[in-house]
């Protein structure tokens, strides 16, 4: 792979973060270098630079947001490409650099350790090693099985050859929460096909609770142990906007003859569930988006900004993150000291992280939706809609007509490079962002006195 060129000594002195920044970096960098050649476009003529860095920087980011047409722009080569972009995407540089390094023999430097262990959000870099691989089989489990289903059911309709190739990118598109699909009107064909429907639904929430809960469920029965105090709150808030979004989808649009009113009951359930599922963190759709009630895209909004699980291949400010958030909030309603979950005590630092990744994003996307509101002259919720997407690595968009592009295929080249910073940032962070760029200074060893300020 093509990764930044940094010398030993320089490695060295990166932290953690800007070695992460830089291996993402890397992979855009690669992703546009093999996007613009000939082979990769249906017409065999260069694809505009802008339009591939941005499909290079929305498959590796694990988005979706396209402004290229998928299926008919890029020929089988180029879709080979968003592929594994969005399988390195999901992965991360570093884990393949670690699983690669560990293959052939090589010793991983206590370094490396720290920044896998920034990249997949493990808690402590002396196990990381172990969790790479393990991370490796869990991922090669789930997409080889959704690829077996998804490919035999479309090789009823597109022959087995077509079927194959389409389970194969749909299954690690969907495990990784990128959203990408070969059909130009997404899954909306998909409707009436609840096999399709369940099996994409599933990869996508597998991928988004997370790497780590994922591995210690499975382990439980193996080693008798409870749940980490993480993985409790990360299913329960999983499930809470699960069918919170069902619900909430469902009762926006039963009436509106252009989503769920043309659907029978049990369709119209199963495309909220789906809808539900995939706003979080993956850009699927089997309704139209554009069509969506305002009161569904302000439901979807806040799903998207929430996104999936620390560990995982989804974005947003995490569920964990705001449920800690929560937590907080009711303690301090009480006037109780500590802030609990599930009889634990969450430590202080890590509620001050909660509440600035939290408004680090929130004041993010209100400034980028409002240059692009000045400068594109789009309305107010779907421009507010296509960056809330880019931040969270979702991917859904309203569209603008009948194209089969997102919101951003219509911007200016300016609009869709600040779009695709917008990915990036979502994909690794604000914060890590933040921590990446920041000048690391000594802390000082001077406290001024105490001041109380009036809030509220």
């Amino acid at each position: 792979m093509l990764v930044p060129v940094v010398s030993p000594s320089r490695r060295r002195s990166l932290s953690p973060p800007q070695l992460l920044v830089l291996s993402f970096l890397g992979l855009v960098a690669l992703g546009t270098l093999l996007l613009s050649l000939p082979a990769a476009s249906a017409s065999g003529v260069r694809l505009p630079f802008v339009s591939v860095l941005f499909t290079a920087t929305s498959a590796v980011c694990v988005t979706g947001l396209i402004v290229l047409d998928t299926p008919v722009d890029f020929s089988v080569f180029g879709q080979v490409v968003v592929l594994l972009l969005i399988q390195a995407g999901g992965l991360g540089y570093m884990t393949l650099s670690t699983l690669i390094g560990v293959a052939l023999g090589r010793r991983i430097t206590l370094q490396e350790r720290q920044t896998l262990s920034e990249g997949l959000n493990v808690f402590s870099p002396g196990e990381v090693v172990r969790f790479a691989l393990s991370v490796f089989r869990v991922t090669v489990v789930f997409e080889a099985l959704g690829a077996l289903i998804l490919g035999l059911w479309w090789s009823g309709t597109h022959g087995v050859g077509r079927g194959a190739w389409l389970g194969v990118f749909h299954a690690v598109s969907a495990f990784n929460n990128a959203g990408f699909s070969l059909f130009s009107d997404n899954l909306v064909g998909a409707t009436d096909e609840p096999v399709v429907l369940l099996t994409v639904s599933a990869l996508v929430i597998l991928g988004g609770i997370g790497f780590f809960t994922i591995l210690e469920v499975g382990s439980l029965r193996r080693r008798n142990l409870r749940l980490s105090v993480h993985s409790q709150l990360v299913i329960a808030m999983t499930a809470i906007l699960l069918v919170g979004g069902t619900v909430a989808i469902y009762a926006a649009e039963r009436d509106n003859p252009l989503t769920l009113g043309a659907l029978p009951a049990g369709q119209a359930w199963m495309a909220a569930w789906f809808q539900s599922a995939i706003t979080r963190t993956a850009g699927f759709n089997s309704i139209a988006i554009g069509a969506c009630q305002p009161s569904a895209l302000f439901v979807m909004m806040i799903l998207m900004f929430i996104g999936a699980a620390p560990g995982g291949t989804g974005g947003g400010v995490k569920v964990s993150t705001v449920g800690v958030l929560m937590a907080a909030l009711w303690a301090t309603a009480r006037g109780e000291r500590d802030a609990l979950v599930f009889r634990r005590r969450i430590p202080p630092e890590q509620i001050m992280r909660a509440f600035l990744i939290c408004l680090m994003a929130f004041l993010a996307v209100n400034a980028l939706a409002a240059v692009l509101l000045a400068r594109e002259g789009r309305e107010l919720l779907p421009t507010l809609f296509e960056v809330v997407s880019a931040f969270g690595t979702v991917g859904m968009s309203t569209g603008e007509g009948s194209s089969p592009l997102s919101l951003s295929g219509h911007f200016s080249r300016t609009g869709q490079v600040l779009i695709a910073a917008m990915m990036f940032a979502g994909r690794l962070g604000p914060l890590t962002l933040l921590i990446a760029v920041a000048h690391r200074t000594e802390r000082s060893r001077v406290r001024y006195p105490e001041g109380k300020v009036l809030i509220g």
